[in-house]
């Protein structure tokens, strides 16, 4: 399989708003007394948003909450979000502005600072790297126990523009590394005349960062899966980007949980092709930390499926789509045991809340399935972009 590489840098891990060719039917949003219930209760299972308040666009996120499945947010901050260079014909491909730590939601400012939102509604500063242009791009990630913080700043040349042909110029790269609440220091400095693969932080699991490299840091688009970029492991003490989870070629990692566990997607095969019996087979591989195939599965669909997202034990996969009727497209639930059944229709996925409990969207506001209801999506009311599940 051909990895999907543009260039170089941050790459967001899920998409700004709805991911393009998700199921997007109406759907009415049952009352919570009509369906069934999370394992865990609403009360107990919290997790971190971001909202755009105001802004000239809905991706455009400004606030940070931590909420509950009722809607209601136990704690509420507002930020001015990074800004985003503008680089002629293609788009820039924003950082992750937000991560999930140690109970706490942390999340990165126009200025570089990284603060923690704690359920209690305390607002602390963990950080401050030197942001201080529209030409720069941050990316940064928080230890589990929320101690320590690395950050990278992507410097473009000003006045950039891919307009014609690849364009020069001073590139800079800087890595650096705080322990939260205290200075933040330096670790190491790059400059090139012409653009260059770089790394992005993009979370830390258990076994410790991990990132892109190459990273995606621009595009003109090309469907759900053009700004993946490579996931791999980082050092924490050099901040240097290590071994790829996978090879991009064989399988193109997608997503990963908190033990290191991964999914990944190999060649997809398609029959029938131009013909209304079209059908795409696409192999999907559930991989340990260390890479090894725990299970595997194919999904179909008259497209390519795509966007597999691993549940927090490691046994289910939400993938887009069975499209098979194009009219009544739905997410897949499909389990180790090879069972498939559709979610309920209308309902995009963003992640998982636990190991029973889906979240995503129903017209353009945030919803829960419940593994033992998978045809009931229920509406939180409001919109927002999913960032984790907060763990006290």
């Amino acid at each position: 399989m051909k990895a999907i590489i543009l260039a170089s840098l941050f790459v967001l891990s899920v998409a700004c708003g709805q991911v393009p060719g998700r199921p997007t039917a109406a759907v009415a949003s049952p009352s919570p007394s009509s369906v069934a219930t999370p394992a865990s209760s609403s009360s107990a299972l919290l997790f971190a948003v971001l909202e755009a308040k105001g802004t000239a666009n809905t991706w455009t996120y400004n606030t940070v909450a931590i909420a509950g499945l009722d809607g209601n947010a136990r704690a509420k901050t507002t930020f001015t979000p990074m800004l985003v260079p503008t680089i002629g014909c293609m788009g820039a491909v924003i950082p992750q502005a937000a991560h999930v730590a140690n109970g706490k939601v942390f999340f990165a400012d126009e200025k570089g600072v990284v603060r923690s939102l704690a359920i209690n509604g305390t607002v602390a500063i963990a950080a401050t790297f030197p942001l201080n242009s529209a030409h720069q791009m941050l990316s940064f990630a928080v230890s589990p126990d929320g101690t320590i913080v690395l950050g990278t700043i992507y410097t473009l040349p000003s006045g950039i523009s891919y307009c014609n042909g690849a364009p020069s110029g001073t590139f800079n790269f800087d890595a650096y590394r705080a322990t939260a609440g205290g200075a933040v220091q330096l670790v190491y400095h790059d400059s090139w005349s012409t653009s260059h693969n770089v790394l992005a932080l993009t979370g830390w699991d258990s076994v410790g960062p991990i990132g892109t490299y190459p990273t995606i840091w621009a595009s003109q688009g090309g469907g759900p899966a053009s700004t993946l970029g490579v996931k791999v492991r980082v050092d924490p003490a050099t901040i240097m980007p290590g071994t790829a989870l996978s090879d991009p070629t064989k399988c193109q990692v997608w997503d990963s949980i908190t033990s290191g566990a991964f999914v990944c997607m190999g060649d997809a095969v398609m029959t029938g092709g131009g013909t209304a019996d079209q059908r795409v087979n696409q192999p999907v591989s559930v991989r340990n930390a260390d890479g090894i195939e725990a299970w595997r599965f194919t999904a179909t669909g008259q497209n390519a499926p795509f966007g597999p997202l691993l549940s927090p034990d490691g046994t289910q996969v939400m993938v887009c789509c069975n499209d098979l009727n194009l009219s009544d497209s739905h997410e897949l639930l499909i389990r180790r045991d090879k069972s498939q059944v559709n979610l309920a229709a209308g309902f995009g996925a963003s992640g998982w809340l636990d190991q029973t409990t889906m979240v995503g969207w129903v017209n353009s506001n945030m919803a829960y399935v419940a593994a033992n209801a998978p045809g009931v999506a229920v509406s939180m009311g409001f919109a927002g972009l999913f960032v984790g599940t907060v763990r006290a």
